[in-house]
């Protein structure tokens, strides 16, 4: 399960501690909040000791990655934001290019700047890879000696014959951040698709070997987290990539919304710039619960956070807090891919490939 953005791979440059106070007083949203062009609402809570840039940021990035702030919409301009936020010009101006360079947003000139919409798909196979593939087998066949008679007759038998092999089911790779989290996530998708297609999950370090970019160069479908559509692509240059996004799963807001009204709660995030996020979404669950406090897993009062609480919710990546506090009980804010984008992008793009496996 993700970390409420599930996985930015930096790690935090704050050592400071960030927590909140037992019941923090998150300012109002911002007037942007309820405008049609720009239905997510944006909330600065000045009681952490997170950066506002690093909230505005944690935020943007993960309403887009988990599809509240739906792909397509118009955002406000850098001007609006700063305005309407109360937030420095040139704080919402570096946010927007952070953004800029994941490929969560985009620049129109004259239009404004929007969420990235999903990478057109080709709509069948491209007649060049196939005019290359037929132009080596013949180049490697007249190197074997075999003429170019024989070649096209031998050609001329498969294709009356049919030369496509049976259907093996098709090959889907996810790509994700942290190991356990992705092979939930594609253990849950795997239950999408036909019982004779194959889910791989690797993570981005994965992708840094040789042997695992040529494995995932013959998949037929490849997934990315939304957000880390960008360092996926740069790592498979070439290769198709579908962003899908996630939500907290069913299990998540179950076990948020059993805790018991007197619980003492410690949030533990992986990434400190996405704590107000997290933040939110525990109280999003939680309502009914006040005692809460918020933290991050390179706080150096992280153990005696630990100590004070009850119950402590830990985002995906922030599992070593079980080492630190064994007697306590734990929940991990887990994830799952957004069953919209299973239905929309993914499943769709397997029945392409099963249709065309070229």
């Amino acid at each position: 399960m993700s970390t409420p953005p599930a996985d930015p791979a930096r790690p935090s440059r704050r050592p400071a501690p960030t927590r909140s106070p037992a019941a923090p007083d998150v300012t109002a949203p911002s007037p942007l909040a309820g405008t049609p062009a720009f239905p997510w609402a944006i909330s600065l809570d000045r009681s952490l000791d997170v950066p506002v840039g690093a909230q505005l940021r944690g935020q943007l990035e993960y309403g887009i990655a988990c599809g509240e702030i739906p792909r397509g919409t118009r955002l406000p301009s850098v001007r609006e934001l700063s305005q309407g936020l109360g937030v420095a010009h040139v704080t919402v101006a570096q946010v927007f290019k952070d953004l800029l360079g994941l490929g969560l947003i985009v620049t129109a000139r004259g239009r404004g700047t929007f969420v990235a919409d999903v990478p057109r798909q080709p709509s069948g196979p491209d007649p060049a890879r196939l005019h290359a593939l037929l132009s080596d087998t013949i180049r490697q066949a007249e190197q074997e000696g075999y003429t170019l008679r024989q070649i096209g007759e031998v050609t001329q038998v498969l294709l009356s014959r049919g030369a496509r092999p049976a259907p093996t089911g098709v090959s889907v790779l996810l790509i994700g951040l942290f190991a356990d989290a992705t092979h939930g996530y594609a253990a849950n998708l795997r239950q999408s698709l036909r019982p004779e297609d194959r889910v791989h999950a690797v993570t981005l370090d994965d992708l840094r070997q040789p042997e695992q970019v040529q494995a995932a160069r013959q998949a037929d479908v490849v997934l990315a987290l939304a957000h880390r559509l960008a360092q996926a692509q740069a790592l498979l240059p070439g290769v198709a990539v579908i962003p899908v996004g996630f939500i907290p799963a069913q299990t998540t807001r179950s076990a948020l919304a059993a805790l018991s009204p007197m619980a003492r709660l410690t949030l533990v995030a992986t990434f400190e710039e996405f704590l107000p996020t997290f933040l939110t979404g525990v109280k999003r669950f939680a309502p009914h619960v006040l005692a809460v406090q918020a933290t991050h897993l390179h706080a150096p009062d992280l153990p005696e956070l630990l100590a004070q609480a009850d119950v402590i919710v830990y985002a995906t990546g922030s599992d070593s807090v079980l080492e630190l506090a064994p007697a306590r009980t734990a929940l991990e804010y887990r994830h799952i891919i957004d069953p919209r984008d299973v239905e929309q992008l993914v499943l769709p793009a397997a029945e392409a490939r099963r249709k065309d496996p070229l």
